[in-house]
């Protein structure tokens, strides 16, 4: 079974290339607002859960600060740009972020932070079915 993965990005382009690139490994979900990717989960639980950091209507963050609370089981990744690093570190020490990524990201970077959600969540026992 594919791993099931809700990308939130506010950039359509960002979304087309990650179901473009992943489409064929993964269940890929895009979705362009917060409001959607609520919908989304709340219909169909996400085991990778990935949101842009600077978001028109919520930070990513606060947005991945919800999905850890609802949904606790899931991985969550942050995409953020460089100059905003920092403040990424202190999400991923209290447990919102387990992994980052920067934009612009590569197919390889993208790949190994899957791989290494992936190996997480088979720790853990679980998937978005089980929930």
């Amino acid at each position: 079974m594919k791993r099931t993965i809700l990308y939130l990005d506010d950039e359509e382009h960002c979304l087309e290339v990650f179901r473009l690139m992943f489409g064929g490994e993964f269940d890929v979900r895009t979705v362009g607002t917060p409001g959607e990717a609520r919908l989304e989960l709340a219909s169909r639980a996400a085991e990778i859960v990935i949101s842009d950091k600077l978001m028109p209507e919520i930070d990513g963050t606060e947005f991945l600060r919800e999905v850890a609370e609802k949904y606790p089981a899931s991985c969550r990744v942050l995409l953020t740009g460089m100059a905003t690093v920092g403040g990424v570190v202190q999400q991923i020490g209290n447990g919102v972020v387990q992994f980052f990524l920067t934009k612009p990201w590569t197919k390889q970077e993208v790949r190994e932070v899957l791989e290494r959600a992936g190996a997480l969540l088979e720790s853990r026992g679980g998937t978005a079915s089980s929930w």
